[in-house]
């Protein structure tokens, strides 16, 4: 049984089309796949970022960083203009920020931060934060500043050296002590270094207190001689 409806007078290259045809029914399609950012094959990601209107693609990212961007765009889309949008605008730049409002650090009205222990991994990623942000925020707020705050842990070195004698002589005839002055030698380095580099604009860099290293040591000789 033939599976077209053609008239027996149709060319053989009209029944393959109609055959071939009518076995797409049988390939197996997954759609539902294909609208999920983190199941659609990650050839047919640039495809899903079109149909799903991402403001920012680079082809030079990795395979995660396009289906975040993805993901995040529909919420992007419907929650543009509010703290929330531009929160998850940071979250795909940093893992770990906190978007602040001028009422949370007591700053200019209308105005707002972004408080980070992270650090940017080239310029491109700052450039891409800051087109981000500008994206998701609305028209009367401003970006004030990019507080990154790095943590150094270091551990306390203290060592000492101490190194006391007494020499004493004695002849026939009572002792007259004779004392010596007693020297005394002490010595301490110390070294303490900060090296920051603030390249963009609107970067600023936080470094706590670090810990300083000491090292010291001391002597003292002391020569007595009794005369006799």
């Amino acid at each position: 049984m033939a599976n077209h409806l053609l008239p027996p007078n149709a060319t053989q290259q009209e029944r393959a089309i109609s055959e071939a045809l009518s076995r797409t029914d049988a390939i197996s399609v997954p759609i539902r796949a294909l609208w999920r950012p983190y199941e659609c094959p990650e050839r047919l990601l640039p495809w899903l970022a079109w149909a799903l209107s991402v403001d920012e693609w680079d082809e030079q990212w990795s395979e995660e960083q396009k289906r975040n961007a993805i993901d995040a765009s529909v919420y992007l889309h419907r929650h543009k203009g509010t703290p929330a949008a531009v929160q998850r605008a940071v979250d795909l730049i940093f893992n770990e920020a906190e978007v602040q409002e001028w009422f949370h650090y007591g700053g200019q009205p209308f105005h707002f931060r972004v408080v980070s222990e992270g650090a940017f991994t080239s310029e491109r990623d700052y450039q891409r934060l800051i087109r981000l942000i500008e994206s998701a925020k609305n028209a009367r707020s401003w970006l004030e500043a990019i507080v990154i705050r790095s943590r150094i842990t270091q551990e306390i070195t203290l060592a000492t050296a101490t190194a006391q004698g007494v020499h004493t002589r004695m002849g026939p005839r009572p002792a007259t002590p004779e004392s010596v002055p007693s020297k005394y030698n002490s010595g301490t380095a110390q070294h303490h270094a900060i090296r920051a580099r603030i390249a963009p604009w609107q970067l600023r860099l936080a470094i706590s207190d670090a810990y300083t290293t000491y090292s010291t040591a001391y002597h003292e000789h002391r020569h007595i001689t009794v005369r006799g």
